[in-house]
C-alpha cells in the first residue's frame, strides 16, 4: 500500500508563477492576520472616529475582511484563468 497523500505545504507540482502567487497570498493574508491582533489594533480601538456609522474599531476589521476577500478572489480569478 503506497502512501501518496503529501505532507506540508506542496509546491512541487505547480508552475512557477503559482508558487509565487501562493507566497504572496500567504504574505498578505498574514499581513492581514497581524493587522487584527496585538501591536497594530490598539493603534485603532478608539470609538470616536465614526466611519459609516461604524466605531474606527469595527471599521478596521470590516476594512481587513475587504482586504483578505479581495487577495482571495483575485488568487483565485488568476488561478483559473491559468488552468484555461
Amino acid at each position: 500500500m503506497s502512501n501518496d497523500i503529501p505532507k506540508g505545504l506542496v509546491f512541487s507540482n505547480t508552475s512557477p508563477k503559482r508558487r509565487k502567487r501562493s507566497l504572496l497570498l500567504a504574505f498578505v493574508l498574514l499581513l492581514v492576520q497581524c493587522s487584527l491582533i496585538w501591536p497594530v489594533y490598539p493603534l485603532f480601538s478608539s470609538p470616536t472616529p465614526q466611519i459609516f456609522g461604524f466605531p474606527l474599531s469595527f471599521a478596521w476589521v470590516i476594512g481587513m475582511l475587504i482586504c483578505s476577500f479581495t487577495a482571495l478572489f483575485v488568487f483565485f480569478k488568476a488561478d483559473t484563468e491559468e488552468e484555461k
